[in-house]
């Protein structure tokens, strides 16, 4: 009887350890990126792809992973494939769009939370963080100064 105790607790320790090992090793962030990679805007879609891996390369943390994505300029399909592909390896945020006119096309993907540097309406929408600066709002912000 003695035996069999330690052997059915051997068995759950030995189950839970393996469970917090693969949780330790799935313990990354992925963040997607939606950039115009192509095109007209590729200069500035590499502008900020380049900053990001500076930024990353400063914080210096190999557990933050980036899922870069060319998502175009102002092209709804380019988008969505691009979002549909960072969603199916498993990232939950991603920085983009762009434009405020590709909100309407992101406000669909509940599961994933957007951080766009759209400095037109910044806002705070269901799924969107908008968090560019606006002229507007500095020069009335400077006024009230």
């Amino acid at each position: 009887m003695k035996n069999k105790l330690i052997l059915l607790l051997t068995y759950i320790i030995i189950f839970f350890n393996s469970n917090l090992f693969s949780e330790e090793n799935d313990n990354t962030l992925k963040v997607g990126l939606l950039a115009p990679l192509s095109g007209e805007y590729k200069e500035l879609g590499e502008s900020i792809l380049y900053s990001l891996q500076l930024a990353l390369e400063e914080i210096d943390d190999n557990k933050v992973y980036i899922i870069p994505r060319d998502s175009g300029f102002n092209d709804s399909k380019k988008l969505n494939t691009a979002i549909q592909d960072i969603r199916s390896q498993g990232a939950k945020i991603i920085i983009g769009p762009l434009t405020h006119q590709e909100f309407e096309d992101v406000k669909k993907y509940n599961d994933i939370t957007f951080i766009s540097p759209s400095n037109i309406n910044p806002e705070f929408t269901n799924n969107i963080i908008s968090v560019g600066v606006s002229l507007e709002s500095q020069l009335f912000a400077l006024v009230n100064f």
